[in-house]
């Protein structure tokens, strides 16, 4: 008669450790020749222990299965020496249940920056992005954009475009203040709140602001001429030329001024008769139209399912009635006040949207018309947001114009247009004395 076995004198012990890499330590248990092992949920030693000894308490009370499936849940953990793509999962997740979280346009900015800097800097961990790293990518990045200065060297082959020093410091720099977003403070603490002391590796790194240009309205004969000839933009000009046209046949980008485009000329009234920013004209709804009681009606940009504005703040800015009149030529039933396709928002995997405009080409017509018109400016349509700028300014004041035109704050108006507002007058001052008064 075989004898039977005898327990082990360790059946119902359990063993604390933590494997490498992890905050937490695990605990490996056996209970009448059952074995399990799983996270307690511990950063320290004592209340792993505790926690232990309550899992093993409530095997011994709840039975074996029901004690395990309670305790068994496990959290996400946070590696100590996480990946890049673990830290932007991380960041994606605090962003996201923060009580003032940046735009998912603009999150999604960030974490390409930042993915940027770190690719070209051979960082694959979160923890090994320092100072000197940063440095080593603002050193290739000017390197590939700058045409080489000594020119007995061969230029390095590179897809960029050779820019100016300027352009490619200015580039620079915003690609930098968008990564050293993902380390402000508050989110520097709410690294260290789950277990990953950081420390921002931009510190030190010079990120000034892009200086601003003060702005220099259009000349008035040349914003009177625009105005005048947008009605043949909404028409239709018959003396407008050909579109030019190869092998007899003409490309499926070419513009015909000939044609009626109201599209473009409601993005036109849009950005120069309400100072709407392009992304808040190709979304804007007839239903952000509304009316007083005195008859004035108010466009207010608010968010919407498509749509959420830049500073997360609606704002109500009055109609002219001469752009209503003008807005009604083109008025249609269709829920958007620039008339086009419906909006299509493109998915990243993670489910983010990108930056989809629903009237571009709408929006790069209206540029070429501004360029043939003789608008030099970089940004032709966003001169027109600027010039509305330039007359709520000067016609009213500043603070008016940092209200509708929805600046952050008081400093951005005054960089671009205090310098277009009267000089306070000066009668009591010495300037306004004669040389023989004290």
């Amino acid at each position: 008669m075989d004898k039977p076995k005898k327990q082990s004198s360790k059946a119902n012990l359990f063993h604390i450790y933590r494997q490498p890499g992890s905050r937490f330590y695990s605990v490996r248990l056996m209970v009448e020749g059952k074995r399990r092992r799983f996270s307690t949920d511990q950063t320290s030693l004592k209340s792993a222990n505790s926690k232990a000894a309550a899992i093993m308490a409530d095997i011994k009370s709840r039975g074996f299965e029901t004690a395990i499936r309670l305790h068994s849940r496990r959290r996400a953990e946070i590696p100590s020496d996480p990946t890049i793509d673990e830290f932007v999962s991380l960041y994606r997740t605090i962003t996201t249940t923060a009580d003032s979280p940046p735009s998912r346009i603009s999150s999604e900015r960030y974490i390409r920056s930042l993915e940027r800097v770190c690719q070209s800097a051979g960082v694959k961990r979160i923890r090994r992005l320092d100072a000197a790293a940063v440095e080593r990518y603002k050193d290739s990045y000017i390197q590939t954009a700058l045409p080489a200065k000594d020119s007995g060297a061969k230029k390095k082959k590179t897809t960029l475009k050779q820019r100016d020093a300027t352009s490619v410091r200015t580039t620079l720099n915003g690609i930098l203040r968008n990564a050293a977003a993902m380390f402000s403070q508050s989110l520097l603490a709410a690294y260290q709140l789950r277990g990953l002391a950081l420390t921002s590796p931009f510190t030190g790194a010079k990120l000034r602001r892009i200086a601003i240009k003060a702005y220099s309205p259009l000349p008035r004969d040349l914003l009177d001429r625009i105005w005048l000839s947008a009605a043949l933009l909404r028409d239709g000009d018959p003396q407008a030329d050909e579109p030019a046209s190869e092998g007899g046949k003409r490309s499926k980008n070419a513009i015909d001024f000939r044609v009626p485009h109201p599209d473009v000329f409601a993005i036109f009234l849009l950005e120069l008769g309400l100072g709407l920013r392009r992304n808040e004209a190709d979304k804007a709804e007839w239903s952000w139209v509304n009316e007083g009681a005195d008859e004035r009606r108010f466009l207010e940009v608010r968010e919407t399912d498509v749509f959420t504005p830049k500073s997360k703040q609606s704002r109500v800015i009055p109609i002219d009635p001469a752009i209503w009149l003008a807005l009604n030529e083109v008025k249609s039933d269709a829920r958007f006040i620039v008339p086009g396709p419906k909006q299509k928002p493109k998915r990243a995997a993670d489910g983010t949207k990108s930056a989809v405009y629903r009237c571009d080409r709408a929006h790069r017509i209206l540029v070429t018309w501004l360029q043939k018109a003789g608008v030099s400016d970089a940004k032709p349509c966003h001169s027109l947001r600027k010039e509305f700028g330039s007359y709520v300014a000067t016609s009213f004041s500043l603070f008016h114009a940092q209200k509708l035109l929805g600046h952050s704050t008081p400093a951005v108006t005054s960089a671009y247009y205090a310098s277009l507002t009267d000089l306070p007058h000066l009668q009591n001052s010495r300037m306004g004395r004669s040389e023989s008064q004290p």
